[in-house]
């Protein structure tokens, strides 16, 4: 490795630079780690550590059981997460109370086919009867 990759990979380390670079620049973590080298879990930890405050970005992701879901940082150690068809459904309504104790189905049985002909608000005994019927 040249020193100037050295150098730079280890700028992370320099509270004034990682501060120019996350707020004067609005890098994100991923692009900051990708300029040093490193991984975003380094650079949030060094963000820490010098106590730069950390904006809440929303990230997509994948459930252990297919289902897609955007989650945002709620707090230190806390998030909160929300499936994307369940967002889907609010476009379904007039009001979000609509949504209150209600359930969301694929139409087509599959998790991550997100469109809004494919998802159906129901109770949720009607959601349990759609599986168990295979609807």
């Amino acid at each position: 490795m040249s020193s100037t990759q050295n150098t730079t990979s280890r700028q992370y380390r320099n509270a004034e630079w990682l501060e120019a670079q996350y707020i004067e620049k609005d890098r994100t973590q991923a692009e900051i780690a990708s300029i040093c080298g490193c991984c975003p879990s380094t650079i949030s930890k060094w963000l820490d550590k010098f106590d730069i405050e950390k904006t809440e970005v929303a990230q997509f992701g994948l459930q252990t059981d297919g289902y897609e879901q955007w989650k945002c940082e709620a707090g230190p150690g806390k998030a909160d997460t929300v499936t994307v068809h369940r967002l889907m459904a609010t476009l379904k309504v007039d009001d979000l109370s609509e949504l209150d104790g209600k359930e969301v189905h694929h139409k087509s049985g599959v998790e991550w086919h997100n469109t809004l002909d494919n998802v159906e608000i129901l109770i949720p005994s009607e959601h349990r009867q759609r599986h168990i019927s295979g609807k």
